[in-house]
C-alpha cells in the first residue's frame, strides 16, 4: 500500500514526499523543478481579488521556503569529492568499494548536499543504463540510490527493516536481522543500486552495544552490497565511529578509518578576502530568485551583508530561515523588502540568536567586515594592506 506522504498530488504545493522510501525517492528525482512566481509590482499586488491575492502570496511563500540548493564553493567540492569516490568505485564484486563520510556541524547543508548529489547520480545513471535492470531472473526497475535516515534507537534488525522497506519488499517488518538482511542484499543486487545515503549517522552510540552492532554490520553491508556508501552526520570522528569505537594503539586495527573517506562542510566565515567574495556571491545568488515586489540589487549582498552574518553566524540552514521568514513577513505586512527592522522581529535558531550579539560588536567596532574592495579599492601593486 503506497503512504499518502510517498508521493505528491500533482498541484500540491508543499511536496510531502518520504525519502526513505522508493516511491517518495523517485518522486523528489522525477518532479519538474519549481518555477518562480512572476514578480509583481505593489500596484499590480494592490490591485488582485482578495483569492487571487491569497493565491499569489501563498505561491510566493512556498516558493521561498524551497530555495536552493545554491551551488557554492564549499558545495562543489563536496560535489567534486562525493563524484571522485563514487565514479571510480567501479570494483568486481569481489572487491570492497570505499565509503565516503560527510561530517560536518549542524545547519550547514550537510543532507542537501548528500540528496543533491545522489539526485544527479540516480538521473545519470537511469540516462546511461536506461529504466530496468535486466538479470538472470529477468527484468527489474532500476534503482540506482537508496536513501536511510537512522534514528536515535537503530540496530541491525531495524536497519535492515528500512532497507526492504525502502524497495517496498512485503513483509519489511517481519523476519530476523539476517533474514532481512539477505532479502535486502537481493534487492540491492536486482535493482542494480549502486550508492545508499545514510543519513544521520550521529545516532548511533558507539558505549552502547546497538550502536557498535549496527556500526559492525556497516561493514557486512559493505562486504555484501557492490554499492558505494555516503554517510551523512555530526561529530562522526569524535563519537569515534570511524575507530569503530577503539581508542589508543587499539585504534590502529579499525577497518572502518581505513575504507572511509571523510568530507566536510565549513560554516562561512568573512575573514580572508575570499570568504568575504564567496558570502557576497552566496547573498547575491539568494536575492536574484526572491519574489518580493520591492526588492533591489544589492538589498541583501550590500545593504544587509553585515547584518545577515551576524544573524546567521555564517550556518547556511539559519540564513535561509532567517531569509525564508523575513519574505513572509514581509508579504504578510506589505512592506514586500527585507530590512534590518523588519528582520529584527524575525526570531531564528537559538544558536544563532546566541552567537548574533558576539559578532554584531565585532562587526560594529570594525573588526570584521563582509564588505568586497571594489576596483578602484584595490590596493595599488606593492602597497602593504592592512
Amino acid at each position: 500500500m503506497t503512504r499518502l506522504a510517498d508521493v505528491s498530488a500533482p498541484d500540491d504545493d508543499e511536496r510531502d514526499w518520504d525519502l526513505s522510501t522508493k516511491a517518495g525517492w523517485f518522486a523528489m528525482v522525477d518532479v519538474a523543478p519549481r518555477e518562480r512566481p512572476v514578480t509583481r509590482c505593489l500596484e499590480e499586488i494592490e490591485a488582485m481579488g482578495a483569492g487571487e491575492r491569497r493565491r499569489y502570496d501563498h505561491d510566493r511563500g512556498v516558493w521561498h521556503a524551497n530555495l536552493g540548493p545554491i551551488r557554492t564553493p564549499a558545495l562543489d567540492a563536496v560535489f567534486d569529492g562525493l563524484d571522485e569516490i563514487v565514479g571510480s568505485n567501479l570494483q568486481d564484486g569481489d572487491k570492497v568499494k570505499p565509503a565516503a563520510v560527510l561530517d560536518a556541524l549542524p545547519g550547514l547543508g550537510k543532507t542537501t548536499a548528500a540528496v543533491a548529489f545522489a539526485r544527479r547520480f540516480h538521473r545519470d545513471q537511469i540516462d546511461l543504463h536506461g529504466a530496468r535492470a535486466r538479470v538472470a531472473d529477468g527484468s527489474w526497475q532500476r534503482i540506482p540510490v537508496a536513501y536511510l535516515p537512522l534514528t536515535s534507537n537503530t540496530t541491525m534488525r531495524s536497519l535492515n527493516s528500512m532497507l526492504c522497506r525502502f524497495y517496498g519488499l512485503p513483509g519489511a517488518h517481519r523476519g530476523t536481522a539476517t533474514s532481512l538482511a539477505y532479502r535486502a542484499a537481493e534487492a540491492v543486487a536486482a535493482c542494480k543500486t549502486r550508492l545508499i545515503v545514510v543519513d544521520d549517522v550521529h545516532f548511533l552510540d558507539m558505549n552502547s552495544r546497538d550502536g557498535r552492532e549496527v556500526a559492525n554490520h556497516f561493514k557486512w553491508l559493505a562486504n555484501t552490497f557492490p554499492v558505494t556508501f555516503v554517510f551523512v552526520g555530526v561529530g562522526l570522528r569524535a563519537r569515534g565511529l570511524l575507530n569503530e569505537g577503539l581508542t589508543g594503539a587499539d585504534a590502529a586495527f579499525s577497518q572502518t578509518a581505513r575504507r572511509w573517506t571523510v568530507l566536510g562542510l565549513d560554516t562561512f566565515e568573512i575573514g580572508t578576502e575570499q570568504g568575504r567574495r564567496t558570502w557576497r556571491q552566496l547573498l547575491l545568488a539568494i536575492e536574484h530568485n526572491l519574489a518580493l515586489a520591492d526588492a533591489h540589487r544589492g538589498m541583501l549582498s550590500e545593504d544587509l551583508s553585515d547584518y545577515l552574518f551576524a544573524r546567521s553566524s555564517g550556518h547556511f540552514a539559519s540564513l535561509m530561515s532567517l531569509i525564508g521568514r523575513g519574505c513572509y513577513r514581509a508579504i504578510k505586512t506589505g512592506t514586500e523588502t527585507l530590512t534590518v527592522d523588519l528582520l529584527d522581529a524575525v526570531r531564528i535558531d537559538q544558536a544563532a540568536e546566541t552567537a548574533r550579539s558576539h559578532l554584531s560588536a565585532t562587526i560594529d567596532a570594525g573588526l570584521l567586515t563582509t564588505g568586497v574592495p571594489t576596483p578602484r579599492q584595490q590596493p595599488e601593486p606593492g602597497l602593504a594592506t592592512r
